[in-house]
């Protein structure tokens, strides 16, 4: 009866031994299974256009429904880990998401040891070209990123015992410019878009930097009225980027070109304008409204319904 306690009190003792161990270390590697891995739940923030409501309303786009596949907003990933030191512990390459999930997970190896780390995650690359040296930043004017709707997500996790899960949602990068032409000529099949003085750099904190310029052609299809979209980097102040457009008969080279328009760029946001011609085929007189809290106004200040 007695060796029955003293093998009782032992038993007692060792579990407590070993609890009181775990609280203080958490896993130990060399005697315990592995510690569950870090792990990081991807998730889209930014599914549609903070003021997508109204251009909802014009019929101008549609709006994305918030239950769709992860892959029907952001079709490719790219991430890359730092730890407190700034070393890269691991790094995935451009990869295309194959599967219909809601959310995308990112599991660390189970042999990385506890500490703090930082996710750099981009979305929707054609290729890695766009990324820096370290790929905490992108241009995202870049062959690869270019005419893309570029996501970017980055956030700092300590994983230690009890700490292993963490969500990290993505965001849009860009905005997104809406151009409504009416009433155009009928011998009008071409245009072009040079928008001046947008921001193409990101870091993944977004800070933008370094202004560039866009051009973009194209040949229309439908003639009289057209909607086009064009994907763009922030503008660095108010009404600090600048938009020409050109009205082109491609037959006869004549030109129909509007004043140039002053914009004002955000990520996330729409930027909506309408063009509308009042001249007589050749003079260059047009009518441009940019939509303002749900209303249309006359680029020089003019409000109408």
């Amino acid at each position: 009866m007695k060796q029955l306690t003293t093998n009782l009190i032992y038993r007692i003792t060792s579990c407590l031994i070993t609890v009181i161990a775990m609280g203080l270390t958490g896993c130990i590697r060399t005697t315990l299974d592995e510690c569950p891995p870090l792990q990081v739940t991807l998730t889209v923030k930014d599914k549609n256009y903070f003021n997508i409501d109204d251009a909802v309303k014009l019929g101008f786009i549609e709006r994305r429904a918030e239950n769709l596949p992860f892959r029907s907003y952001v079709s490719t990933i790219y991430y890359i880990v730092h730890d407190a030191d700034g070393n890269v512990v691991f790094e995935q390459k451009n990869t295309v998401i194959d599967n219909d999930d809601l959310v995308q997970q990112i599991v660390m190896p189970a042999s990385l040891p506890y500490g703090t780390y930082s996710f750099t995650v981009w979305g929707n690359m054609k290729s890695d070209a766009p990324l820096g040296d370290d790929a905490t930043n992108a241009d995202i004017e870049e062959v690869g990123a270019a005419f893309n709707d570029i996501y970017l997500a980055n956030g700092t996790f300590e994983y230690k015992y009890g700490k292993e899960k963490h969500v990290l949602g993505l965001e849009r990068t860009k905005g997104n410019l809406l151009i409504k032409a009416e009433n155009i000529p009928d011998n009008i099949d071409f245009s072009t878009k040079d928008i001046l003085d947008v921001f193409s750099l990101v870091d993944n904190s977004f800070n933008y930097s370094n202004l560039t310029d866009l051009h973009t052609n194209l040949d229309w299809e439908v003639h009289n009225e057209i909607l086009t979209q064009t994907l763009v980097g922030p503008s660095p102040d108010f009404e600090g980027s600048a938009l020409d457009v050109d009205f082109i008969d491609k037959g006869t080279s004549s030109h129909l070109i509007p004043e140039r328009v002053y914009c004002t760029f955000g990520r996330n946001e729409l930027t909506i304008l309408k063009y509308v011609y009042v001249g007589d085929g050749s003079s260059n007189e047009f009518n441009i409204y940019v939509r303002v809290n749900d209303n249309w106004e006359l680029t020089h200040g003019m409000d109408i319904e």
